[in-house]
């Protein structure tokens, strides 16, 4: 088989949507994590109070908030690593890694390591022999799936990985007191979060039937300002949310308390200026406005240029409805003073809306000049 192509798998198609929506589900407990302020419940990493399922955690909510967010990302852990490895076509790497872990664990036991060294050995004993044993097993099956497919989903678990090693290193710097570096981490830990979230799309997107059994021409539509807005869009998106990922972390969510006025005597823009101010002020007014206008452009391109493909409007159309849900919510939070139960869903809606316009991008560059269109 060319290695260019992917052949259409509908189970693993299925699954991989599966696991983008885990991701959201895990990206909501992360939010109620720092909503409740929740991150430091459990002071020790990878182990809870130095074992794997603490007694009592379920009945105190930030414990059960932050162990339960630990269980559910070793959960999605598992199923990125079994997406790789069905994706690459080799369950042999899945299944030599887990007979490495078992059997460095009771080792690293016997020699009278500490417990969470113990833990340290098994989780990194088996990321880094089922990474090292699909690379060199590459060669060994033909390839049901592209190369660029293959190798966004080893990112992916690559991302998996970088994911777990920055939130457990933002709760072993903050326990032992450097607040700067556990504050730098759980900014990052955030941004991380979003960019896996975006792998694990293209991945899916990558194995629909859509993209590989749709005839992807538009004969006579010119589709390159479309691919480039999009692409735009998806930048402005992700800078959008560092932004308010950075101001969360902050705890800056309130440095403006009003809106749509900056400032308590009523000035759209704020009257006096700081770290938290600003930062503020760049997230809900212009970064939430440009993102606004640059959407509202993306859309009606899309939908001049291509009306009737609703590979492209569909996502256009969704993507105009959740910008009015996450700018509803964003007012919501400030004018309510942050409740916990809008600020996650603000943070989750923002999440899809990163995703869906990153679909549309990814479906606008699936249209080629060779596929039928004539170029600007």
């Amino acid at each position: 088989m060319n290695a260019t192509t992917t052949t259409f798998n509908p189970a693993l198609a299925l699954y991989a949507k599966g696991v983008v929506a885990a991701t959201f589900v895990l990206i909501f407990i992360g939010g109620l994590v720092t909503s409740h302020n929740a991150g430091m419940a459990v002071p020790d990493w990878p182990l809870s109070f130095g074992t794997l399922n603490p007694e009592g955690w379920w009945g105190d909510l930030p414990v059960r908030l932050e162990h339960g967010h630990r269980l559910f990302a070793a959960g999605l852990g598992l199923l990125t690593t079994i997406l790789c490895a069905w994706v690459w076509r080799n369950g042999w790497p899945l299944l030599i890694a887990l007979v490495a872990a078992a059997g460095l664990t009771p080792v690293a036991k016997l020699a009278g390591l500490p417990a969470a060294v113990i833990m340290h050995v098994g989780i990194w004993s088996f990321a880094g022999v089922f990474a090292i044993a699909l690379l060199w097993m590459a060669g060994s099956r033909a390839p049901a799936t592209s190369r660029a497919v293959r190798w966004v989903v080893f990112a992916a678990f690559l991302g998996v990985c970088l994911q777990a090693t920055f939130g457990g290193l933002r709760v072993t710097l903050e326990t032992a007191h450097n607040l700067r570096a556990a504050l730098i981490l759980r900014i990052v830990h955030g941004c991380v979060a979003q960019a896996e979230l975006c792998l694990l799309v293209a991945v899916a997107a990558l194995l629909s039937r859509s993209w590989i059994k749709g005839a992807w021409k538009l004969p006579g539509v010119r589709l390159s300002a479309v691919r480039f807005l999009a692409w735009l869009t998806v930048l402005a998106i992700y800078g959008q949310l560092i932004l308010g990922a950075t101001l969360r972390h902050l705890g800056a969510g309130l440095a403006i308390p009003t809106f749509p006025e900056a400032d308590p005597h009523g000035g759209f823009l704020p009257d006096e200026h700081n770290l938290f101010v600003d930062l503020h002020f760049s997230h809900s007014r212009v970064g939430a406005l440009g993102l606004t206008l640059l959407i509202l452009t993306l859309v009606g391109v899309v939908l001049r240029r291509a009306r009737g493909e609703r590979r492209l409007t569909g996502p256009a159309t969704g993507l105009l409805g959740l910008l009015f849900v996450q700018l509803s919510l964003g007012m919501a939070v400030i004018l309510h003073l942050k409740p916990i139960t809008l600020t996650t869903f603000h943070v989750v809606n923002g999440a899809a809306v990163l995703a869906l316009s990153l679909l549309l991008a990814l479906r606008a560059s699936r249209f080629t000049a060779g596929a039928g269109e004539v170029r600007a």
